[in-house]
């Protein structure tokens, strides 16, 4: 699944180039664009949910140590919205609230490696970044741009009957980067960005577990961050 990311972030990169080169030293179209004083725009993009774990080696019942380890990236789908606010003539502040589904597999392993439990962990996000876009100097039909900024997110698609849950609530930092491409009616706008929780999302109060034994694989971990990567097609 690795490779597939890989080969699919290459392929649109190098198409992006060829449009980009093509365009360079021609006509410039939206000549106005980057001068209106606030503008909106949608979001339509790919994502891919991964964890950072660590381990505080408790010794369950049985004499055993856990870990865990996310086993693959799985690809998912991000829908949202752009708010766009100039500030300068080289710096803007963006509200970019998305929908994002994918999930994760986190794989559990004790230190022998006889024992193992593969759990889905499946994500209905809301995300709510605020960032400001520093852009480049415009060249032809085409303009370069940084991201940074603060994000909160919130996860809807707990799973009470799972061995590990997730807290609904989520917040950290998010930076990229992205090429506007002016079109003769709009801006396409290829986005990279990653997304890195700073809170703890592993939820530990879980009364509905029947199973004490089931508490051994939230128990092993001492803390669980999120983090994201988000390739997204701007349309402004």
């Amino acid at each position: 699944m690795k490779k597939n990311i890989l080969i699919f972030l290459l392929l649109s990169l190098s198409a992006f180039q060829m449009a980009s080169a093509r365009s360079f030293g021609q006509v410039r179209n939206l000549i106005n664009a980057d001068n209106k004083p606030y503008h909106f725009g949608f979001i339509l993009g790919f994502n891919s949910m991964d964890f950072n774990v660590s381990h505080n080696g408790i010794v369950d019942k049985d004499g055993n140590r856990w870990y865990a380890d996310q086993t693959d990236l799985a690809v998912g789908f991000t829908v949202g919205i752009i708010g766009d606010l100039r500030l300068a003539e080289s710096f803007n502040l963006r509200f970019t609230p998305a929908l994002m589904f994918g999930d994760r597999t986190l794989k559990f392993v004790d230190q022998n490696g006889f024992n193992e439990l593969s759990v889905p962990v499946k994500s209905t996000i809301i995300n709510f970044p605020l960032t400001v876009k520093a852009r480049g100097q415009r060249r032809g039909n085409w303009r370069p741009y940084l991201l940074a900024g603060g994000s909160a997110t919130l996860d809807l698609g707990k799973q009470k009957e799972n061995v590990i849950m997730l807290k609904m609530m989520d917040y950290g930092i998010e930076f990229g980067f992205g090429i506007d491409c002016y079109l003769p009616y709009f801006k396409l706008a290829p986005e990279f960005k990653m997304y890195l929780g700073l809170s703890d999302v592993l939820e530990r109060n879980r009364p509905e577990i029947l199973d004490i034994d089931d508490l051994k694989y939230t128990n092993a971990l001492s803390k669980l961050t999120s983090r994201l990567f988000i390739l997204s097609f701007n349309f402004e």
